[in-house]
């Protein structure tokens, strides 16, 4: 294949990435799907997050992937706070693997950012970590 060719190839590529983002690619991938559901309100004391091995629909007839979610959904619940307000969760990891929630955005104290080996240590299969933070 000559360069020409090649960056030709990789424009291709690249544009059809673009229309593929832009007319919602996840969703025509994976289907619309449902919302996750909400977890809202001031009382989250008894709020569990159990990380496990769960299914998602993929685009198609019958056509289902093994993922990783939370109380079994994917991505999981939506989890509504307001900014000062306390907020408590355990996350129970229910999966063969580490794993940690990181809580993208949210102004949280370090130890509670979730960031594996850096932040906190990781959580162990079959272990817990309570969350407990108010974001700033």
């Amino acid at each position: 294949m000559s360069a020409k060719e090649l960056l030709t190839t990789r424009r291709a590529v690249l544009a059809g990435s673009g229309v593929l983002a832009l007319g919602g690619g996840a969703a025509a991938i994976f289907g619309a799907g449902g919302r996750a559901p909400v977890v809202a309100g001031t009382d989250t004391d008894n709020l569990v997050l159990k990380a496990g091995k769960t299914s998602a629909p993929l685009a198609g007839e019958n056509a289902e992937v093994p993922v990783w979610g939370y109380n079994g959904s994917v991505p999981g619940p939506e989890i509504r706070i307001r900014q000062g307000q306390a907020f408590e969760a355990m996350l129970d990891n229910g999966l063969d693997e580490e794993t940690t929630i990181h809580w993208h955005g949210v102004r949280v104290p370090n130890a509670m950012d979730g960031v594996p080996h850096l932040t906190q240590p990781p959580v162990e299969p079959r272990d817990s970590f309570r969350y407990a933070f108010t974001p700033a």
